[in-house]
């Protein structure tokens, strides 16, 4: 069994939870798990699927799209293109909401020895796909972040470069994290990591998933045990649909940062760090 990029070796238990957790249809893991969260993103999935099938040749990969009962039929869009792309898997939730249930929902499904999350909407870059699992070869998690060499905010205006920046400062100093870009939902995590760390109280709110498992894997392990990559990324304008933005959204995020910092007992200390330009 390969384990994680850490210095000290798996416990008994962990492998057990590792074992426990393989897929359990007789397939052989694949490469990459790439989970897509779906709100209304019906109009990019024909170009998004495209560009995967494109950028992903030759890897062994699967998608999973977990649509939130998208009220412009997402979800029926994407099943009808799995006619054309063998490797799309769609998953309809009816009752449940939220991006970051949403990913672990995803993540639940997988069969990738890597889970990957990217946004629907056109925004994140797919083309760095290729460099996220290369840089796996030596990370437990590798984040696209538009704050290393290569990386920008795109055409964001004023509004939400300072917001993105104060949300940003809040997670440093609040949250204790060390990422440079903890708002990014562009990552990617060891399958055996996550499975780990699944021991059902997994229960993160809003859309910021990555600074939640980030957080709760250094909670665990430690982060001398964590290795961490950051892959620079130009964050695009988004083509068609609307922005999540919202208060609504804002505020989940500042409870989960007090959540984190107040009532889980842990402070997040530095991990080693590594930027990687494009």
């Amino acid at each position: 069994m390969v384990s994680l990029l850490m210095p000290t070796p798996l416990s008994a238990s962990e492998s057990g939870a590792i074992a426990a957790r393989r897929p359990s249809n007789g397939s052989v893991a694949l490469d990459l798990s790439l989970i897509l969260p779906t709100y209304n993103e019906r109009e990019n999935l024909e170009k998004l699927f495209a560009r995967l099938d494109c950028v992903l040749a030759g890897h062994d990969f699967e998608a999973i799209l977990v649509d939130d009962n998208s009220p412009d039929g997402t979800w029926a869009e994407a099943e009808r293109l799995q006619k054309k792309y063998a490797w799309l898997r769609v998953t309809r939730r009816g009752h449940e909401r939220g991006l970051s249930s949403a990913v672990i929902c995803g993540f639940r499904q997988a069969h990738g020895k890597i889970l990957a999350v990217m946004d629907a909407d056109l925004q994140h870059d797919e083309s760095r796909l290729p460099e996220l699992l290369q840089q796996m070869d030596r990370a437990d998690f590798v984040v696209a972040t538009r704050r290393a060499a290569g990386g920008s905010n795109g055409q964001w205006n004023w509004w939400r470069r300072l917001t993105s920046r104060v949300a940003t400062l809040l997670a440093h100093h609040i949250g204790q994290v060390a990422l440079s870009d903890p708002m990014s939902g562009f990552f990617a995590i060891r399958r055996q990591l996550f499975v780990m760390m699944d021991d059902g109280t997994l229960c993160p709110q809003g859309y910021k998933i990555l600074l939640y498992l980030y957080s709760r894997a250094v909670r665990q392990f430690g982060s001398g045990r964590l290795r961490l990559q950051e892959v620079g990324y130009q964050f695009r304008k988004r083509e068609s649909g609307r922005s999540k933005l919202s208060w609504k959204i804002i505020f989940e995020y500042l409870f989960m940062l007090m959540e984190l910092r107040w009532h889980s007992g842990f402070r997040v200390a530095r991990p080693r760090l590594s930027h990687v330009a494009t």
